[in-house]
């Protein structure tokens, strides 16, 4: 099994490495600049064509929802259950070209151009965030997406300028490996030919922005191989 940074050198291009990983037999994760892959598997919703600018939030009559302490965030989920089924969604076109899950009662509440960002404090907001914020922060080349630390700034700048890209293979599944009320570990999987692989995202609570935020401290997201993908949830 092998693994490598997506934040390295314009990690925005990581859907080249799962297109390169079917070619070598799963001996490494390359990156090819702007090398499209061609997945086999797509998400089972449709998605619109063109970038959603704004998606407000309306909670389900059975959803319970708090104010925010702080940042300018509105109300969302507070349902604290573990995501064992996948959370409704919809899935929205992102500016810098990739097709992201969006949750009323779960976020993103707010589309800020490439900074789409608002999730819920629950596992299930965590969810929905990690690979989002991804997006925002490598292809959106937003550095917010991500909580102040010495890596992320060094991680920022070696990213090199931001293009967009439609070219990423779209994120099949989902499966929390670690949550608690101010972080969680969440791995996302994507599929090329017959090879599965898995991306691994850290995020931890911001109590400034009352928001979820890429945690890069330790780590930045790491690929895997996948050998069995029944493990993961599907996205709806």
């Amino acid at each position: 099994m092998a693994e490598t940074d997506p934040l390295g050198k314009n990690w925005k291009l990581w859907g080249g490495i799962l297109a390169f990983i079917a070619a070598v037999v799963i001996l490494g994760l390359i990156f090819f600049p702007r090398t499209p892959p061609q997945p086999e598997a797509t998400p089972t919703t449709p998605a619109p064509s063109v970038p959603v600018e704004t998606a407000p939030p309306s909670a389900s009559p059975s959803a319970s929802a708090s104010k925010p302490a702080s940042g300018d965030c509105p109300a969302l989920s507070t349902d604290t259950s573990f995501p064992n089924d996948a959370p409704d969604t919809e899935w929205k076109r992102h500016p810098a070209g990739m097709l992201l899950p969006v949750s009323a009662e779960h976020g993103p509440a707010k589309m800020d151009g490439d900074f789409w960002h608002c999730f819920s404090h629950t596992p299930t907001g965590a969810v929905v965030a990690g690979f989002t914020l991804v997006i925002d922060f490598s292809a959106g080349r937003e550095i917010d997406a991500a909580a102040e630390s010495m890596n992320r700034e060094r991680l920022f700048q070696e990213q090199g300028s931001g293009t967009s890209d439609e070219g990423f293979p779209p994120m099949l599944g989902y499966r929390v490996m670690n949550s608690s009320d101010d972080s969680a570990i969440v791995e996302y999987l994507s599929k090329t030919g017959e090879q599965y692989a898995a991306m691994s995202v850290n995020l931890v609570w911001s109590e400034k922005a009352h928001d979820w935020r890429l945690d890069l401290s330790a780590s930045p997201p790491t690929w895997n191989t996948v050998n069995d993908p029944t493990s993961f949830t599907e996205f709806k």
